[in-house]
């Protein structure tokens, strides 16, 4: 991966980690809103789904993904409970809208030195919300970790 292609998903994860604390931050202060994470013994399984417009162009044209107002990134990163790093993982899933249209996600995985992302792209309507549905199996010799939630995506101004 080239410095400045790193550099620039470096500042955007960043920023997606700000919003993450920001979050934890309110959920303190507000009871209903919960951390976008699941534990385990073995896995912390972090998540998120955020506007494409929230990152910048360079780094959209350098991974691939298309910055529009309805187009959206799904985030997926597996960290070890014990060591506190990375870890790949076979994630797979779906998403379903209120009609019950079942969509397959296609997760692409994102290498830098100290983190491992599995980023889906999809496509919203304004105030859309979607069902997601997926398997994360870090661990080929065991079974999968279901994770399911739900979101409403709104576009962006």
């Amino acid at each position: 991966m080239n410095p400045a292609r790193s550099l620039n998903l470096s500042v955007i994860l960043r920023l997606l980690l700000a919003s993450l604390a920001l979050a934890l931050t309110l959920s303190l202060a507000l009871p209903s809103h919960a951390e976008q994470a699941i534990h385990s013994q073995k896995y912390d399984i972090h998540y998120n789904a955020f506007n494409t417009m929230m990152i910048t162009p360079e780094v959209a044209q350098s991974y691939g993904f298309t910055r529009a107002r309805n187009r959206a990134l799904l985030n997926i990163s597996v960290i070890d409970s014990d060591t506190k790093k990375p870890m790949p993982a076979v994630v797979t899933g779906t998403r379903t809208n209120i009609i019950g249209q079942v969509l397959p996600l296609e997760f692409l995985q994102i290498k830098e030195q100290n983190a491992i992302y599995y980023i889906a792209q999809l496509r919203f309507t304004e105030e859309e919300m979607w069902r997601f549905e997926l398997q994360i199996q870090p661990d080929l010799n065991a079974d999968s970790v279901p994770l399911k939630f739900s979101q409403t995506f709104y576009l962006e101004q």
